[in-house]
């Protein structure tokens, strides 16, 4: 079984918090610090599961991942989004753009890991594990 994961985000603690606590779970796991350093990796390497913060400087989560789920070698490939961006919109976008599973942050550091646990074992399937670990709030404006 492929136990490697790519944790995408600019935020040094961000990533190697998500990182560390994998790696601790017993997972392979490699870090980029935006979307072209993910693509990059992805491609030369692909992995079972990549974790893409989607707000980041040059190429973001959102065209990165699409660029991935373009690409032969990496299509196939979970990428399930981490990002602040956590409105119904925002949700919407992402998967539009490819995103398997969307968590909105913070989030509980313990249930993702057990998420990627179950996804790692029974493959597509156990995406559910990400259901209503964040509900993205609806957006609205006041007058």
């Amino acid at each position: 079984m492929n136990r490697y994961i790519l944790v995408v985000d600019d935020s040094v603690d961000g990533r190697e918090m998500v990182s560390e606590y994998l790696t601790f779970r017993g997972f392979t796991v490699e870090m980029a610090t935006d979307g072209s350093d993910a693509l990059a990796k992805a491609v030369a390497s692909p992995p079972a599961m990549i974790l893409m913060d989607l707000t980041m400087p040059g190429m973001d989560g959102w065209e990165a991942t699409r660029q991935l789920k373009a690409h032969q070698s990496t299509k196939d490939v979970v990428v399930i989004a981490l990002t602040a961006h956590a409105f119904a919109h925002d949700e919407r976008k992402a998967r539009e753009a490819g995103v398997d599973a969307f968590v909105g942050k913070p989030f509980d550091l313990k249930t993702l890991g057990d998420a990627v646990a179950k996804v790692m074992a029974v493959g597509r399937r156990g995406l559910t594990a990400f259901d209503g670990m964040s509900t993205p709030p609806t957006q609205t404006t006041t007058a």
